[in-house]
């Protein structure tokens, strides 16, 4: 009818899943099936609240639309009774027209009648199953963090399944205890604003029960509660129960060669009610499960990578393109330089063979690494040459920490020689580090020495 009376093409577009979805035309034989958000008029609309026209928009819509004049444009909310805006109504004229104020006054109460009646309905159409598990799981492959998909997968499995919380379990597995992957933890989670937090009281139960989940979900695959556990066997589950859990859908997280690197994991989706949920929810939490699990094992693969770009293959200390950049950020009064050579290296080399001094250089970068303060760091910045980069009240506790650490280089078995510097007030950074090396190569020049405070 809008159309009939406009003689121009009119879009109804809802929000839905992050952009404008169109829900009705008329006029237009092709019209554009979604709109971002922010787009051209509509954007501004959305921003506002406000109905906006354009007299004349054949240049900032010139190409929009293949062979088709756009002349004024009009756009207004639909508005619900809340106030909140849910979508817009958009007139396109193919020509001028004079007096947009009474176009913009009809648009603004169809808007208003639009919204109402939408709400009564039940409001905008949700995104669809298939929708939702496509933008999880481009969510899962845009993020660079590994907590942060963490977060995302709770998410949608709370979303996927129509539940309250999402809880996921990640315990180190038995063959991977080299890495720095927790024994037990409950990871991520996310509840639904305003419901019960049943991860919280989840977080609470004995370690034991929690790992006697994992294990039961990790090996025995995904399984889903069939209705109200008080009418039902729910035996072995005891502990969940008086957490306040009545519904419980349990998935592995997995790759899809069965297993996910570091760690056994399992996601809890769980409600307070007693509801059954729809078996093909199951199906779809496994794959997107698996799609999460593969999202982390590609992460985890790039952090590899980046570590070892950045570390020492043969001792495991960064190297000196993270020393350079630590480096850059000491600052004046606090931070000391310790430069380490080790005593007669070469002759390690000459006479026992380079294998023996590679041992003697991981032995002593553990002993080094273990000597330190937290906080404090140490990098392999040459063959035999090792900095540590403290930050200090004053020189005697740098010269204190230098100290230990040539005590940790004699228990290993070799001796170290050891220049302190102290950055000053407006010194480069380079040339503190260049004082602290010329304090090591005096120290080693005095067999009595060990540690010398840079003048």
């Amino acid at each position: 009818m809008l159309h009939a009376h406009a003689r121009a093409p009119v879009d109804v577009l809802l929000l839905s899943g992050g952009q404008l979805a169109l829900v009705a035309t008329g006029g237009a034989w092709q019209a554009p099936h979604a709109v971002p958000v922010h787009y051209g008029i509509v954007g501004r609309v959305l921003a506002t609240g406000r109905t906006v026209s354009i007299g004349d928009a054949s240049i900032e819509y010139s190409g929009l639309h293949q062979r088709r004049p756009v002349g004024s444009v009009v756009c207004a909310p639909i508005t619900c009774p809340s106030r909140a805006t849910i979508g817009v109504l958009n007139v396109e004229f193919d020509r001028l027209v004079p007096g947009l104020g009474e176009w913009c006054a009809r648009l603004t109460d169809i808007g208003l009648c639009l919204g109402a009646r939408i709400t009564e309905l039940g409001g905008p159409p949700a995104e669809s199953l298939a929708e939702r598990l496509l933008r999880d799981t481009l969510g899962f492959a845009a993020t660079g963090d590994r907590r942060e998909l963490g977060n995302l997968a709770c998410r949608a499995a709370v979303e996927t399944a129509g539940l309250s919380s999402a809880a996921l379990l990640v315990r180190r597995a038995a063959d991977t205890s080299m890495w720095r992957v927790p024994d037990l933890a409950m990871g991520m989670s996310y509840t639904v604003p305003g419901t019960a937090s049943l991860p919280e009281q989840l977080a609470r139960l004995d370690r034991r029960n929690l790992s006697d989940m994992i294990d039961a979900v990790c090996r025995h695959g995904s399984s889903q509660t069939q209705g109200d556990p008080d009418l039902l066997d729910a035996r072995g589950f005891e502990p969940l129960l008086e957490a306040g859990v009545r519904t419980l859908i349990a998935v592995p997280v997995r790759g899809t060669d069965g297993s996910i690197p570091l760690a056994d994991a399992a996601m809890l989706v769980m409600d307070q009610l007693a509801v059954r949920v729809d078996p093909a929810v199951l199906s779809v939490l496994e794959l997107l499960m698996a799609n999460a699990a593969m999202c982390y094992e590609r992460l985890y693969r790039l952090a590899r990578l980046k570590d070892k770009a950045e570390s020492d293959p043969l001792t495991g200390l960064p190297h000196l393109g993270p020393f350079t950049e630590r480096l850059a950020s000491a600052s004046a009064g606090h931070t000391a330089l310790l430069v380490m050579d080790v005593d007669n290296f070469k002759k390690v080399n000459d006479t026992l063979g380079h294998a023996a001094g590679d041992q003697l250089l991981i032995r002593l970068a553990e002993g080094l690494r273990e000597a330190l303060r937290a906080g404090d760091e140490v990098f392999r910045v040459g063959g035999d040459e090792f900095v540590a980069v403290l930050e200090v009240p004053d020189e005697t506790e740098a010269v204190r920490i230098a100290r230990r650490l040539t005590a940790a280089a004699r228990q290993v078995g070799h001796g170290i020689s050891v220049g302190v510097a102290m950055r000053r007030p407006g010194e480069p950074a380079e040339a503190t580090l260049r004082r602290a090396d010329e304090a090591m190569y005096l120290a080693k020049q005095d067999e009595q020495v060990e540690v010398r405070l840079a003048s």
